[in-house]
């Protein structure tokens, strides 16, 4: 509690309060850029802050990690871009509400999840981060490749209820993953001898061009508004009193953001799908999902906010970064001459423990920024397509080129959109495609690996309980649409 009081004070700095309103504000900025991320703004940030104390360093780039989702999700919801993987789940409903003039109730619900969310997921990563990473350390190899299956079989499962076609989009995307080095045996596959995918197929060029280059193909189709009734109702304190009324769905949320976090490599983008779904499944009306429901907003909303502090657990306590954003992260305290780890709590707990202090606050710095400028920010739903749609293509374009200025990232991302446009047409989603891009290295790496383990024997992947325990979740996933029906016939059979 000594060490938290001074963390509190150093914090209160008017340097350190600067740092944090910056990173903040950075973050919004960086989120809504489609293309860019947490990762990338880290990157960006660390010429501009190596002069300065580690620990004001550190509240700057942790601010900016955590806010960026924030901004990622005010597109996602705007104009259906999220602004990164993370925020895939939230066009699902958040563009929807915009479609029926609801934009500053959705921004509202996002606004809310970022404060409680958030708060919920720095409270345990305060006091919980050791007993979370020993749980994570009992993942092994087969674990993580049956957590990743059952994270594709439940989005193919509930995505617009359409088990066949999500299944299909899931495995297309798992397919796509396979571009590139092979992950066991090192030779090129599928790259048709084009050296932009020898790498593989870079997954922020594809995300701009499923969300942001499809986005603008359908709204160039119609001169209207985003906005269908050309008129914004609701407003931004709507949206938190909305947000409030559902607090089982908050709690199983955050449950789920916190796990998602913890495990290595699985990402947030996973975490918000799978909070989406959880939530769809619990609703009595599961048939509004996707067409506008708000708990299809702050469900994923609030698991990708929780997400973020799990993601900081095995990177802080273990060295093992929890996504892309995390490992930058790590790359930041290294530079500093922070080695993480356990002793990382004992050798510099006035450093972390200030990085956990100023997260803490961030979480209220993103409500107020986010009641000040969301009901402006929805008036952007009003404005016609042709001004829309030019400027979605060209910022979106112009973030994918800058990550690696290269063209053949823009041809990705227009390849990608064309691909996006052509499955809505036929009445698949991109969601399920986009996971099966993100956790197929997972998929065929741990796959692997668990056969190597296990001398080529396939009862590692049922050897011990939590694979069991996965397994079962993944069936039921695949089945859960059909017994609803099944048992709805069964029952009217009988009367």
């Amino acid at each position: 509690m000594d060490v938290i009081a001074q963390a509190v004070a150093f914090v209160f700095q008017w340097q350190n309060l600067a740092a944090l309103a910056a990173g903040t504000i950075y973050g919004i900025i960086i989120g809504v850029l489609p293309g860019l991320g947490p990762s990338a703004g880290m990157a960006l940030a660390i010429p501009l802050v190596m002069s300065w104390n580690p620990a004001t360093a550190l509240i700057f780039m942790g601010a900016l990690y955590k806010c960026s989702n924030y901004g990622g999700s005010l597109t996602a919801i705007l104009v259906n871009t999220p602004g990164d993987a993370s925020n895939a789940a939230t066009v699902l409903d958040g563009y929807p509400m915009c479609e029926r003039g609801r934009g500053g109730v959705a921004l509202g619900l996002s606004a809310s999840a970022a404060l409680v969310g958030g708060t919920i997921g720095m409270i345990c990563l305060i006091f919980a981060a050791p007993f979370l990473a020993d749980f994570a350390l009992q993942f092994g190899p087969s674990e993580y490749f049956l957590t990743a299956i059952l994270a594709l079989s439940l989005i193919a499962a509930v995505v617009q209820g359409a088990t066949i076609k999500g299944l299909m989009a899931a495995g297309l995307g798992l397919l796509l993953s396979t571009v590139g080095f092979d992950v066991i045996a090192g030779h090129l596959r599928y790259t048709f001898g084009w050296a932009p995918l020898e790498d593989g197929i870079p997954l922020i060029q594809a995300l701009v061009g499923l969300f942001a280059v499809t986005q603008a193909l359908v709204l160039a189709e119609s001169a209207a508004s985003i906005s269908r009734i050309a008129k914004l109702s609701g407003s931004f304190w709507e949206g938190v009193r909305v947000y409030f009324r559902h607090p089982a769905i908050i709690v199983r949320s955050s449950v789920i953001g916190l796990f998602v976090g913890v495990l290595p490599a699985v990402g947030q983008s996973s975490a918000g799908l799978l909070a989406w779904a959880d939530a769809k499944r619990a609703s009595k009306h599961p048939e509004t999902f996707g067409q506008g429901a708000p708990e299809g907003v702050l469900a994923p909303e609030t698991a990708t906010n929780a997400c973020m502090p799990g993601d900081l657990v095995c990177t802080i306590a273990l060295g093992v970064p929890g996504s892309v954003g995390a490992a930058v992260f790590l790359g930041v305290m290294i530079i500093f001459g922070i080695a993480p780890g356990p002793l990382a709590f004992v050798n510099k707990p006035e450093v972390i423990y200030s990085l956990f202090v100023a997260l803490f606050l961030t979480s209220f710095l993103v409500f107020i920024v986010g009641m000040t400028v969301a009901r402006r920010l929805a008036v952007v739903t009003l404005l016609p397509n042709n001004v829309i749609v030019p400027l979605i293509l060209v910022v979106s374009l112009l973030g994918s080129f800058a990550i690696r200025n290269e063209m053949a990232d823009v041809i990705i991302s227009l390849a990608f959109g064309a691909l996006g446009y052509v499955m809505l047409k036929g009445g698949f989603t991109p969601i399920p495609l986009l996971l099966g891009l993100v956790l197929g290295e997972m998929v065929e790496t741990n796959y692997h690996r668990a056969l190597l383990v296990s001398g080529g024997s396939y009862t590692i992947f049922y050897a011990s309980f939590i694979c069991k325990v996965l397994i079962a979740l993944t069936v039921l996933s695949l089945i859960g649409p059909y017994l609803g029906p099944f048992w709805k016939t069964l029952t009217q059979g009988e009367k």
